[in-house]
């Protein structure tokens, strides 16, 4: 017996200590999926965060767009009071110029109108690969987009004033207006703001947003917004759950990007290795891929917790180990006392709570067993008649009492003769060895007459009962036919009148 504790308590120590393990393997996948699972949803926020950033802007140049679209030209002099009110209300905007559509033949006579407001006006372009040029220089004498207006009318932007775009691409942007009535997106620019040197740092981007003639079919200008796109990203970088164990790349992937297509890299970008994620925006006509990396895969917290688990599964392996000795040692009394407990469970599964009697379900074993072994019996079925009368007259806890009066009448009166039973509510079977229907009927008229001259006696008064009996002597059949013919003696007990012996020939 000792030698057995001794080696099951080395067995649940060991099994203990590796389901604890196991554990704690399952923890730490868990959290390490968990972490995964936050990093790529915060990844997917913070590039919903930028969109959201960037739509708000491109909305307020599309408010300037609204002025010029449904003002008269007498009202566009208000414009750098309308620029102030939206510029205040974004830390991105720095600037909006207003692009008026100019036909060749009307220049002259737009630059006599600025000079009155802007007397340093002059028409100019920048064509690609050449020097400004002042004039017109389109061959095809299609119309112009001249900056008649700017916000702020500092000494930078003033100097603005007057160009056009000669260049193929702005022509794309036109085009693309055309088509979709939406904004266009620029790639990334040097801000004049900045510096007017090569080499200055591109932290800008412009969006173009059409003014349209009210029919929708020509475009009478194109309001430019100047963003500078630093501020998104500081903004994207400072919001994040993560702080500085996230590091961002965003990529440009539109029009002209080729050339310098990262718009903004965190400075330890390439430090970090362990989580990449990838997702993007878009941005009107510009797909920005976003590129998300972090080193942390666990928190401080969660590396503590997986240290205080290997802790509590030494010490739980070891209390099982403990609980195991006493369990074994304890072993046989357990077993004694589970084997009375299933005796008495076996009781209640074939007993009935009120009366003490045996149940429905033992009646099918006893009449199987007598069935087995081929012997005389015979099966009595019988009901209280009208009780539930009895019931709605005095209470179900006195019809309980006459349920339990008549179990022991008929319990004393058959002693360990025959099995009786209660198949519930006021229905009992009694299954008795027997040799012929003379005796069976004897036996049922004398439980008939016993139940009927005892009545239930009560402190103030009595409740007198009768019952209908039906019985059959079985003769070789089945339980099923068996049952159904004692059922169909009693229901004829209960056709005459009730209060009735019928035996079933």
């Amino acid at each position: 017996m000792l030698k057995n504790s001794y080696f099951y308590v080395i067995t649940s120590f060991i099994l203990a200590l590796f389901f604890s393990l196991l554990s704690m393997r399952v923890v730490y996948k868990s959290d390490l999926d968990s972490n995964k699972e936050n990093f790529f949803k915060e990844a997917d926020r913070q590039s919903v965060l930028l969109s959201l950033l960037i739509e708000k802007d491109i909305d307020f140049i599309g408010a300037g767009a609204n002025f010029y679209q449904s003002g008269s030209k007498q009202d566009w002099l208000q414009f750098p009071l309308f620029a102030s009110s939206l510029l205040s209300s974004s830390e991105s905007l720095i600037s909006l110029q207003w692009m008026q559509k100019i036909q060749e033949n009307e220049i002259e006579q737009h630059t006599k109108n600025a000079q009155q407001v802007f007397p340093s006006f002059n028409i100019y372009t920048v064509p690609k690969d050449q020097p400004k040029t002042f004039g017109y220089v389109m061959k095809n004498h299609e119309p112009i987009y001249v900056a008649t207006d700017i916000y702020p009318r500092d000494e930078a932007n003033i100097k603005l004033l007057g160009f056009y775009s000669s260049r193929e691409r702005f022509q794309l942007v036109l085009d693309e207006f055309m088509k979709t009535g939406r904004p266009s997106v620029s790639d990334k620019i040097r801000l004049l703001q900045d510096s007017l040197e090569q080499n200055a740092l591109k932290t800008g981007m412009l969006v173009y947003h059409p003014v349209f003639t009210t029919d929708k079919q020509n475009i009478k200008g194109v309001v430019i917004g100047v963003l500078r796109i630093t501020s998104y990203f500081e903004q994207l970088i400072s919001s994040t759950s993560l702080g500085e164990s996230l590091v961002v790349r965003i990529i440009d992937t539109g029009f002209d990007a080729e050339d310098d297509p990262i718009m903004f890299q965190s400075t330890q970008w390439d430090d970090f290795s362990e989580l990449i994620y990838t997702s993007s925006i878009k941005i009107e006509n510009r797909v920005w891929k976003i590129e998300y990396k972090t080193n942390e895969k666990f928190t401080d917290y969660q590396r503590l917790t997986l240290f205080w688990m290997f802790i509590g599964s030494l010490a739980i392996s070891v209390l099982i180990a403990t609980l195991t000795f006493m369990v074994t040692r304890d072993k046989y009394r357990i077993e004694k006392l589970l084997a009375i407990r299933t005796k008495e469970l076996h009781y209640l599964a074939m007993h009935d709570d009120l009366s003490g009697l045996l149940n429905r379900r033992a009646i099918r074993n006893i009449i199987n067993s007598h069935i087995n072994e081929n012997v005389s019996f015979a099966l009595l079925c019988f009901d209280i008649d009208k009780f539930k009368q009895i019931n709605d007259t005095y209470g179900h806890p006195e019809g309980d009492e006459v349920l339990r009066h008549i179990s022991q009448l008929v319990s004393k009166y058959l002693e360990d003769k025959a099995s009786f039973f209660r198949l519930g509510g006021d229905e009992f079977s009694i299954v008795i060895k027997v040799e012929s229907k003379e005796a069976l009927t004897k036996i049922a008229n004398e439980i008939h007459h016993l139940v009927e001259n005892s009545p239930t006696q009560f402190d103030e008064f009595e409740i007198s009962q009768t019952i209908s009996i039906g019985g059959v002597l079985w003769n070789g059949e089945d339980k099923k036919e068996l049952i159904k013919a004692a059922d169909q003696a009693l229901y004829q007990s209960k056709m005459k009148g009730r209060n009735q012996v019928t035996i079933y020939d």
